[in-house]
């Protein structure tokens, strides 16, 4: 297994410098402790709120998981199947101090209940709340906010700031991308892939990848990259009758795929389709 680790804290801060180990190999059926050595070395501080812990690539959920095993009294541990994210905090509510969140992190184990585990696992670490892909070095942040249209989401999305890295609505060129943003992510919403401009060709319009042709066509068109639209989408549904589908959401219905991508108005659809919030991107844009 591979650990891709990182942290990041406020400028007005010294960020706290992080020295981890543990790329190993796991047996099936097993536990295995997710560091072989680790330790934070901080000048100007001694505790911390909160340190999440994430698969952040190869996640299966439902056989993957994430233990703290071991006595930490002064530490609460909860894990989040959905997204594949242990998170650690004070049981007093308060900070953690770094000498008890070093000895709790130490104790992590990971374990699968799959007899015939296969691939790698990739292990993020992040005192904020957006989540980390090792494959891009970009943050993933999932805001929710209902009834929120595609262009008023591109530009609030454009607001937000990650510790220095300035946020877009998410271009997802990847499977990874696609599953820590779907599958992994709190809820579903808005993304920033669009064929405003012409018809049937969908780009990703935010971003550092801005002008990026991802698809071509209707359901039956074609990627040039990456795509992961829902059985039977890109549909264009309802244009000859409302207004025309041309902005790109990730699907939250009982019978989609999970994480999946539909195209909807600007003002989003009804029901299964009416939007929830959206997804930030932070990473790879000048400046950061």
């Amino acid at each position: 297994m591979f650990f891709g680790i990182h942290f990041v804290n406020s400028q007005a801060n010294i960020p706290p410098d992080i020295n981890a180990v543990g790329d190993q190999y796991y047996c099936p059926l097993s536990q295995i402790n997710i560091v072989t050595s680790f330790d934070i070395v901080d000048p100007d501080d001694t505790e911390i709120e909160v340190l999440h812990i994430q698969i952040s690539t190869g996640y299966q959920n439902g056989q993957d998981q994430l233990i703290l095993t071991g006595s930490h009294p002064n530490i609460g541990a909860t894990w989040n199947s959905s997204q594949g994210k242990l998170t650690l905090r004070a049981v007093s509510g308060g900070e953690m101090l770094y000498t008890d969140l070093i000895a709790a992190v130490k104790d992590v184990v990971f374990q699968s209940s799959s007899a015939t585990f296969t691939g790698e696992r990739n292990f993020s670490f992040n005192i904020g709340d957006a989540n980390y892909l090792p494959s891009t070095e970009h943050y993933y942040e999932y805001i929710p906010f209902s009834g929120l249209t595609w262009t008023e989401a591109r530009d609030m999305a454009e607001t937000y700031t990650y510790f220095g890295l300035q946020g877009y609505l998410a271009t997802l060129l990847s499977a990874e991308e696609a599953q820590l943003c779907g599958e992994q992510a709190a809820s579903t919403g808005w993304i920033g892939g669009s064929d405003e401009e012409t018809e049937g060709v969908w780009k990703w319009v935010t971003g550092p990848e801005a002008g990026t042709v991802f698809w071509n066509g209707l359901a039956n068109g074609s990627s040039p990259n990456y795509a992961n639209w829902n059985t039977n989408e890109p549909n264009d549904c309802c244009s000859a009758t409302q207004k025309e589908e041309n902005y790109a959401h990730i699907t939250d219905c009982s019978t989609c795929q999970d994480g999946s991508w539909n195209d909807l108005p600007n003002e989003g659809g009804t029901g299964e389709y009416y939007p929830q919030g959206f997804v930030v991107e932070y990473g790879g844009m000048p400046g950061d």
